[in-house]
């Protein structure tokens, strides 16, 4: 990927994340979610709105993420959360007895007197797919390497571990979805006339595009899984070896370290992206005070800056600890 495509791969990131703020964080509602648990309780008890943060937190690191395989990844990913919800919203529309034209314009358009916060995020699919057409081939190599790790001769305990896995949870996932949707089928038919109605067939399509979506979305995370033991199991043999130490002449501060703070600062970077939308938009945003909403996003990244400051300091502080005592024992050696 040349320049010019990666910083044009950047910007459709930018443009696609500004849609789909006021589609993530309106949630169709004017409840106040300043609350922590009421806005953890929101999140959660919703498959449709889990996956929705889901997706903007993909896209959200998608944009800084220096390694292009990983943006790319992140980028599939948030396309498929994305189109999940959709169908997850057709589908809860539907149960509710919607005219088909009043589902399409509840869906991609507004729902009732709200803000048009569905057709932003309609409008913010075109700059999605434009990134996965300038990323394809960053795509395709992720897969090729990955491909090519299990069919090496050394990796065939990897192959069939991995494969192995895959099939059991793919198996175990898909009779479980199978069995909800004939649940829910029966439980639809028992309230309706007897034979197939127009109800029944939708509940029907919509339910088996959700089971291939939520497959989809599983393969991404074994994906992702296969990914993370390729390019970790060298520092995780290491680690498990010097556990071994028991007389502590080895350090491993400066190696598990890194891994901690790269995980504090995601967890800490994620719950900002997500935080501070939902406080500014829900206590300060809209039909409240506008003027408030920047600069409570200010202060949210102002806030957020110096605990990852802080966090970094205190890392630091330990790591030229440890060198000294490494510097030390090297020179006491000779």
């Amino acid at each position: 990927m040349n320049l010019i495509s990666n910083k044009l791969h950047r910007l459709y990131l930018v443009i696609t994340l500004l849609l789909v703020i006021p589609d993530t964080f309106y949630w169709y509602t004017l409840n106040d979610y300043s609350n922590y648990q009421d806005a953890f309780t929101a999140i959660t008890s919703s498959t449709g709105l889990t996956w929705l943060i889901v997706s903007y937190l993909a896209l959200f690191f998608a944009i800084f993420a220096q390694n292009l395989e990983m943006r790319a990844f992140l980028t599939v990913a948030a396309f498929v959360t994305r189109i999940f919800f959709l169908v997850w919203l057709t589908d809860i529309w539907r149960s509710n007895e919607v005219g088909f034209a009043q589902v399409i314009k509840n869906v991609f358009v507004k729902t009732g007197e709200a803000p048009y916060v569905e057709a932003f995020a309609t409008v913010a699919l075109i700059p999605m797919v434009l990134t996965l057409i300038v990323q394809k081939t960053q795509v395709a190599n992720l897969l090729t390497g990955l491909v090519n790790f299990l069919k090496a001769p050394a990796n065939k305990t990897h192959q069939v571990v991995f494969y192995t896995a895959s099939a059991t949870i793919y198996l175990l996932a898909l009779i479980g979805m199978v069995r909800s949707l004939l649940d829910n089928y029966d439980l639809a038919a028992s309230d309706l006339p007897s034979g197939v109605t127009q109800s029944l067939i939708w509940l029907v399509v919509l339910g088996v595009i959700q089971i291939a979506l939520k497959l989809l979305i599983l393969g991404l995370g074994l994906l992702a899984s296969l990914w993370a033991w390729i390019s970790w199991q060298a520092d995780i043999k290491t680690v498990l070896g010097h556990m071994k130490d028991f007389k502590l002449s080895e350090y491993l501060t400066r190696k598990v370290a890194s891994y901690l703070y790269t995980f504090y600062f995601l967890f800490i970077i994620g719950l900002a992206a997500v935080g501070i939308p939902i406080y500014a938009s829900t206590t300060y945003g809209i039909n409240q005070d506008y003027a408030a909403f920047p600069m409570v996003a200010l202060a949210g990244v102002i806030v957020t800056f110096l605990v990852i400051l802080a966090i970094r300091l205190v890392f630091e502080l330990a790591v030229a600890v440890v060198h000294i005592a490494e510097n030390t024992k090297s020179g006491l050696r000779k």
